[in-house]
């Protein structure tokens, strides 16, 4: 299986075979988790960081009134490395959305392998203002686009993202995300979750069933959300297709 944080970091920077290879190495011990359980919990000390090699994950609060808020989707690559200081406490919930392959970082050790190969650290640092740039999308996406865009937004990113580690996609991925989950990223009520999805369908710009999302009309759909995938380019490069995130990753 290709490791998809090597993926995500050589997208962030120019990484030679030897510093992939000593990324590799922390890498070696993933564990398989099942779909609903927590990587972090608000307020547990965080000594190590979970990186997401397959599957997807949530970050997340808790209002007062119980209401949950998913702040952001770990999808294949992803780590949770810049939601709290090395060796401090975890300022959000982690939890896994589908099985995943997961494996726990030591904050010590990156800060070792760091040390000795700066790259990996512009690497890292890189994907963190990749991390801010995709929050603030986020709070535009909730304040300001109406539901519709919204859901196609998200879409959008999501597949442009995951053809960032995957460059045989196409236009059909995994989406494992409920209408629980979306009312949760969106903040929607799963009831209008339901009537943009099946506006999107019946528009013949998506099919999802059974967990797969085909997206029939990229194109059309990007405009439906307004989505530019500039804020997703985590180093300077030629502006890629919007049309195709593989030809961005390539």
């Amino acid at each position: 299986m290709v490791n998809a944080f090597l993926q995500r970091l050589s997208q962030a920077a120019d990484l030679t075979d030897g510093e992939l290879s000593a990324v590799d190495e922390l890498c070696r011990q993933p564990k398989d988790i099942a779909a609903k359980k927590y990587l972090s919990r608000d307020g547990d000390e965080m000594v190590s960081f979970p990186v997401v090699l397959s599957g997807w994950a949530a970050r997340y609060q808790i209002l007062r009134d119980g209401a949950r808020q998913i702040t952001r989707l770990l999808l294949p690559g992803d780590a949770f490395y810049f939601g709290s200081a090395p060796n401090g406490v975890a300022i959000e919930e982690v939890i896994t959305l589908s099985p995943c392959k997961i494996v726990n970082i030591l904050y010590s050790d990156m800060r070792r392998l760091i040390d000795r190969f700066p790259a990996i650290g512009e690497a890292m640092r890189t994907y963190g203002c990749m991390e801010n740039a995709i929050l603030a999308s986020w709070v535009v996406n909730v304040g300001r686009r109406d539901a519709l865009e919204r859901m196609a937004h998200l879409i959008c990113e999501s597949h442009y993202r995951l053809a960032l580690v995957d460059l045989d996609q196409g236009q059909q991925i995994h989406f494992p995300l409920t209408q629980d989950d979306l009312a949760d990223v969106l903040g929607l009520t799963p009831v209008h979750i339901n009537r943009k999805l099946q506006q999107l369908r019946q528009d013949d710009l998506i099919t999802l069933r059974c967990k797969q999302l085909t997206i029939h009309d990229l194109r059309a759909l990007q405009q439906v959300a307004g989505f530019d995938p500039a804020y997703l380019t985590p180093r300077a490069q030629s502006q890629p297709d919007q049309q195709s995130p593989r030809a961005a990753a390539a």
